[in-house]
Order: C-alpha cells, then sequence, then structure tokens
C-alpha cells in the first residue's frame, strides 16, 4: 500500500502538468513554434477598427494582416513572422505587427461571446495607433 502511494503522487501531478495547458501535452505534435499543427491557422480578430492578424503553418509559420478598416474592400496582405519567445508568444511580422499570444484557457470572450483559450495582445499595427487593446485568437 505503501509503495502505491508513493507513485501515486507522481503520476498525478505528471497528469495534472500535462493537462493543465496543451502545447505541453501535445508538443511532439505542434511544428510552427510550439503553437500551431502543421494545417492549422490561428485568427486574431480585432475591432474598433476590424482588423485581424492570421497565423498559418504549412510546415513553417506565415501570417497575414486582414485590412478591414481602411477603403471600401477587405485587403488581406501576406507576409513572414518571427518568434522571439515562445508561451507567452512574442512577435514581429513582416507588415509589421507586433505582439503576443499568451494562452488563456477559457480566458477571451470575443465580442460575439464565443470563449476562446488564446488571447493577442498587440502592441503595433499598420496604420494604427496606441492606445491597444487584448482581443481572442481562435484555431481553425
Amino acid at each position: 500500500m505503501m509503495f502505491a502511494n508513493k507513485l501515486a503522487r507522481p503520476l498525478c501531478l505528471s497528469l495534472t502538468l500535462a493537462l493543465s495547458h496543451p502545447a505541453a501535452s501535445l508538443a511532439a505534435d505542434l511544428s510552427c513554434n510550439g503553437l500551431l499543427e502543421t494545417g492549422q491557422t490561428m485568427i486574431c480578430s480585432g475591432f474598433e477598427p476590424n482588423w485581424a492578424l492570421q497565423l498559418s503553418c504549412d510546415g513553417g509559420m506565415s501570417s497575414s494582416f486582414i485590412d478591414a478598416f481602411s477603403g471600401d474592400t477587405i485587403q488581406t496582405t501576406p507576409g513572414g513572422i518571427s518568434f522571439a519567445t515562445e508561451d507567452p508568444w512574442q512577435l514581429e511580422t513582416s507588415h509589421p505587427v507586433t505582439g503576443s499570444i499568451a494562452y488563456t484557457p477559457g480566458g477571451c470572450t470575443d465580442e460575439s461571446d464565443a470563449v476562446h483559450d488564446f488571447t493577442f495582445t498587440p502592441t503595433g499595427a499598420p496604420g494604427l495607433s496606441a492606445p491597444f487593446f487584448p482581443f481572442c485568437c481562435r484555431i481553425e
């Protein structure tokens, strides 16, 4: 019985740590900076004004800046992306969009009251000036 108790504590701790963060439990499956699996897209949509940052994982990470605030049409500009840190993911794109994405399980509610697990906090975006407010990211 004493032997079983000694094994149970480390096992419970391991399961708790593995289940507490999807990137920790799926790290081997996340090929793009520990954030996305190959074939996945993350969309971080801002509002007031309407714009978005789209990250795509197709063997490597790429980004697109989606501008819905200037002009009569929605403009999508593809670009590159680099990360200074992971979890939180501090990023800079070639557009240039700067900021960080944090894993916030169930902690981000968008304007339609949908709940998301990732929050983007921008620090810069083309054509926009501070102050910037955090908004949610969804994975597709």
